[in-house]
This record gives C-alpha cells, structure tokens and sequence, in this order.
C-alpha cells in the first residue's frame, strides 16, 4: 500500500518541479502582444509586466520603448518624433537603494 502512495507523492514533486510556461506556452504569446501598440500602449504595457514580474526586460530610450525576451528576440516600439519620455523616481533619501 505504501507504495503507489509514495509513486503518487514523486509523481506530483515532478510535476510542481515543471515551470506553467511549459505548458501554457505564454512565451510566444507574450512576444506577439506588442505587435500593432503605439508608444503609449507599449509603455503602459511595459509598466503592467514589470509589476506581473513577467520575464522581460524592458527600457525607454530616446527614440523607442525596447522589450528584450528571454528567447534572446528584441522588439521596438517607436516614440513619436516630436514626443519624449520622462521618468520621475520619487524617493526619500536617495533615489535607488
């Protein structure tokens, strides 16, 4: 008896140890959600996976919001011409620990 219950115990440990992107597939999926934003939307949309803690790095630079993937793909959305983007840290002390 206790051995199908020890064969259950590993076969779940096997399958809690397989990250849900295995499955879900939220990779490229993630990557096709910029297609068609302006730089607005790309920013807000920057913002909403930086508090998801979604696992893409991305930044502002003078002429685009830049998302850089894990598969190692790097998208570009262009800021307008006359437009420019302005990042306010608030802080008590010092602005970063």
């Amino acid at each position: 008896m206790k051995k199908p219950m020890i064969l259950v115990f590993l076969a779940f440990i096997a399958w809690a140890a397989v990250p849900a992107s295995c499955f879900s597939g939220t990779e490229p999926a993630i990557e096709t959600q910029i297609q068609g934003l302006d730089a607005r939307q790309a920013l807000a949309l920057a913002n909403q996976w930086h508090w998801e803690r979604q696992p893409v790095k991305t930044y502002v630079t003078t002429k685009e919001v830049v998302f850089q993937f894990q598969s190692g793909e790097t998208r570009k959305v262009a800021l307008p011409e006359h437009e420019m983007v302005v990042a306010i840290a608030p802080y008590a002390d010092r602005t970063h620990p």
